[in-house]
């Protein structure tokens, strides 16, 4: 079984429509997770072109946008998978701030992991599917799979090297730019993920998008 899994799309918001990399990368999927921030929510009929699609609810929800759960559990393969779109409001800030006074990359990453993994101690999953910080991630915690896909709008607001915006939105987004360039250039590339699933066991995949 081949399971899809997409995050950060922002259409409707930052990008006007999904790229068609990112659709031909998802295609031969059986399944399709994704993993938050839709923005207007218009990007699930087309993906549902390809596939099912199970999506939850990101920071990014705009008004008219489908009404979405915060968290699921998905049982597929044999497997059970968390979906979560993993925004963490106390700790946000607190991370782009180090990161922007150190000026450089800072070691939080592990915290992190170890959140999203914690978020399904409860329901007993196999792996965790989470987005928010646009950047690709494969980590094991505990026996659990932790997987970020990446975003398909790594840049958010600043995609297509936009103007930051006026006011005090543009001086967000200055602190988040600096931040992602810290990242380093592979993280600000876009990109979905395949999780290839049988009898339960979970090989995760990275698929770049040009």
């Amino acid at each position: 079984m081949i399971i899809g899994v997409i995050a950060d799309t922002h259409v409707g918001e930052f990008l006007d429509h999904i790229p068609s990399a990112a659709l031909d990368a998802l295609a031969g999927s059986d399944l399709i997770l994704h993993a938050g921030d839709l923005s207007d929510g218009s990007i699930i009929p087309v993906l549902e072109r390809v596939a099912p699609v199970v999506a939850v609810r990101g920071d990014h929800h705009m008004p008219g946008a489908p009404r979405l759960p915060r968290r699921v559990v998905v049982n597929a393969g044999g497997a059970r998978i968390g979906l979560i779109h993993g925004v963490r409001k106390a700790t946000d800030p607190l991370v782009i701030t180090a990161h922007t006074a150190a000026r450089r990359r800072i070691g939080w990453d592990a915290g992190r992991d170890r959140a999203m993994a914690r978020a399904f101690r409860a329901q007993h999953v196999d792996a965790v599917v989470f987005g928010h910080w646009h950047e690709a991630v494969i980590h094991h915690v505990d026996g659990v799979l932790v997987f970020n896909a990446g975003a398909v709008c790594p840049w958010g607001s600043l995609e297509g090297g936009r103007p930051p915006r006026p006011g005090m939105p543009g001086i967000a987004d200055r602190v988040v730019r600096r931040y992602r360039e810290q990242l380093g250039p592979e993280a600000m590339r876009p990109s979905i993920g395949r999780l290839h699933v049988r009898d339960g066991v979970i090989t995760p995949e990275i698929v770049p998008l040009p």
